[in-house]
Formats: structure tokens, sequence, C-alpha cells
């Protein structure tokens, strides 16, 4: 059974997912901002979160992998809405989670796991209005990322063809599932075009 809230004046979920270096982080401050000068009340919020759990996930993530790995960052998501994102909904804010389920599904697939093995540890969550998924061209990404100093295991272990497959297989697995899914090419539109594309739709199921 997955969480749900009975409140007549609840706020709405809205995840951004999508391969590193597509440009995420970037188009989630946009949007926050673009929102927030429409009067929209608005947590900004990302996964891991800032909890021990969080901190100690991103601390160690060369150190575990596969199952260990997939329950630990299952435990931080249940965490996230317990003590983040469902008391915000309730006071009728708008979320926006930059990574949520479709970035596990990808990066733990990589990391040996099936998607339904996956699935199954995140089915009790709450499912959230509007779930973006961005994708770019492998070239983008590569560069992108060739400007970083420090890649993370997966990056280093996997190619961004891998990682971008696996993002266009989450987006129909989790649409198959009752997910309002949108996928945006976040490499030949800009920001700007992208966010204003969001905030529509966040408008609309406001």
């Amino acid at each position: 059974m997955k969480m749900n809230i009975n409140n007549n004046q609840k706020g709405i979920l809205v995840t951004i997912d999508g391969p590193n270096g597509v440009g995420k982080s970037s188009l989630v401050n946009k949007v926050a901002d673009n929102l927030v000068a429409a009067g929209v009340d608005v947590l900004k919020t990302s996964e891991p979160t800032n909890s021990s759990l969080g901190k100690f996930i991103r601390a160690n993530e060369e150190n575990y992998h596969g199952r260990v790995l997939g329950y630990m960052i299952a435990a931080d998501r249940y965490l996230h809405l317990e003590s983040e994102i469902i008391p915000a909904l309730k006071n009728g804010k708008t979320v926006l989670s930059d990574r949520y389920v479709g970035s596990s599904l990808v990066l733990q697939k990589l990391d040996g796991l099936e998607f339904d093995f996956i699935w199954e540890l995140n089915r009790f969550i709450y499912v959230p209005e509007l779930s973006v998924i961005l994708t770019a061209s492998v070239k983008t990404l590569e560069e992108r990322l060739s400007k970083r100093t420090l890649l993370t295991r997966l990056e280093r272990q996997f190619s961004r063809l891998n990682e971008l497959s696996y993002y266009k297989e989450s987006a129909t697995y989790l649409s198959d599932r009752g997910f309002n899914v949108l996928v945006i090419d976040n490499d030949n539109s800009s920001i700007e075009i992208n966010s204003e594309l969001i905030v529509n739709k966040i408008l609309t199921l406001i």
C-alpha cells in the first residue's frame, strides 16, 4: 500500500531525475525560482538526504553496492518522506525533489539489481503528482562529466550510454505503474524553455 495524504489542502510532489551531467540541479533551481515568482509555496529538497543516513550514503558509495546499497537508499527515501516531504505536502507546499525513485531504478540497475527488485524496495512510497525525467545526448553528458574532478564509482564503471538507456526504460516502467511521467530533452532546449514547460504543468496540477 503506497503512502497517501488525507488532506483537502495538500500540496504536490514533483520529482526530477536524469543522468549525471544532464543539468538536473540547475533546472530544479530555475523551476523553484519561477514557481516562487508565481506565488507558489515551494520546498526544494534532494536525495540522498542531508540526514545522517543520507550523508553516510554519500560518503560510502564506494564501499557499499548491490542490495546493501539498495536497502540503504530506500530507507533514506522513506525517511525523506516521513520527515520532510509528507509534512510539507500536508501544509500545502509544492515539493521539488532533485532525484527520487527514477534515479534508484537506473543507478541501482547499473549496480547489478533488476527493476522489479528495486521497485519492491520502494513500492510503499508516495507517488509524485509529476515525475520529470531529463535526457540529453551521450556526447553532452560525457563532455560535462569530463570537467568534473571527482567521479562516483558508477560514473567510472559505466558509460553514459548505459545510464541514458536505463533512464528511458525507467520512464516506461514508472508510467506502467501509474506515475505521471514527463520526459524532457534537456539538451536541445534551453533551461528557460524547459523550466516554463515544467512550471506550466505544475500550475495545472495545483
